[in-house]
């Protein structure tokens, strides 16, 4: 990831006793009403703006074997920068922690976005690899790099603002199918609750999503999944720069020999690529 339209105007403060009711009446008229939130999102998505975001999500699978009911839970918590190109996010500064209820917590990891690239570093990672390197490079294997998919769109924002109401001044709740929230049909049966949080520019602040999916028939691997993305914005507009790291500190994946996989794997490296 995410959007709401701010209340009325305040109502102007006493003018002073002398002044004309025609001045009043010019004071009152330049009182500008809010900026729509999908337009003050739209004006932040320009080259060389960004901001940072902190991030906190889960997944609960629940499913059943052998006629017992059994649960999985992961969580991860993501902090760092997001930078802008016209209309979108480019690029990603990211450091990740996951963890599980039934594994002690990784070792964080750091990964760096652009384009259809990741590039995944810490320590232990950097120790493990060949020396001079301390990158490790995934290509995304569509066309869609998915941890640029951080945040939210106006597309989404605006879809989120069409179904929610306002609870109190800059707060909007709201509800939708999973299949609506995700504009896929195929999404499946579950449904999808978001809260979302403006500041007095109309910029988001917070975005709380809470989605529970349903399997679509009876040979499904589980019986339901939960996920909670707990998502806060902050210092928009502020000047972001984030580059690749340098080539010849880059390995990619793809050339990592079994040993050596073994060993960031065991460091922090996600096993199953940062994607």
């Amino acid at each position: 990831m995410k959007l709401f339209f701010a209340g009325l105007v305040a109502t102007a403060t006493a003018v002073c006793a002398v002044a004309a009711p025609v001045q009043a009446a010019s004071v009152a008229s330049v009182q500008a009403a809010p900026v729509n939130p999908v337009k003050a999102l739209k004006a932040q998505l320009v080259p060389g703006k960004g901001v940072k975001i902190a991030e906190s999500s889960g997944i609960t699978l629940d499913f059943t074997v052998d006629d017992q009911a059994m649960q999985v839970q992961v969580s991860t918590r993501t902090v760092g920068t997001l930078a802008f190109a016209k209309g979108n996010v480019a690029a990603a500064d990211l450091r990740v922690r996951m963890s599980s209820r039934q594994k002690r917590s990784n070792p964080p990891y750091r990964v760096i976005a652009e384009g259809r690239n990741a590039y995944v570093t810490n320590a232990g990672i950097a120790k493990a690899l060949p020396s001079g390197l301390s990158w490790i490079q995934s290509k995304a294997s569509g066309r869609e790099n998915a941890i640029l998919g951080m945040g939210v769109t106006p597309a989404d924002l605006q879809f989120m603002l069409d179904n929610a109401s306002e609870v109190t001044t800059g707060q909007y709740q709201g509800t939708a199918t999973l299949a609506d929230f995700r504009h896929d049909k195929s999404a499946g049966e579950g449904d999808v609750e978001f809260h979302l949080y403006f500041d007095e520019h109309n910029l988001l602040t917070r975005t709380v999503v809470d989605t529970t999916a349903y399997p679509d028939g009876d040979t499904a691997a589980y019986d339901q999944m939960v996920f909670h993305t707990d998502t806060k914005y902050a210092d928009w507009g502020a000047k972001v720069k984030i580059a690749a790291p340098a080539a010849n500190k880059v390995i990619s994946e793809k050339k990592l020999n079994a040993k050596i996989r073994k060993a960031v794997i065991k460091a922090g490296y996600p096993e199953s690529g940062p994607f």
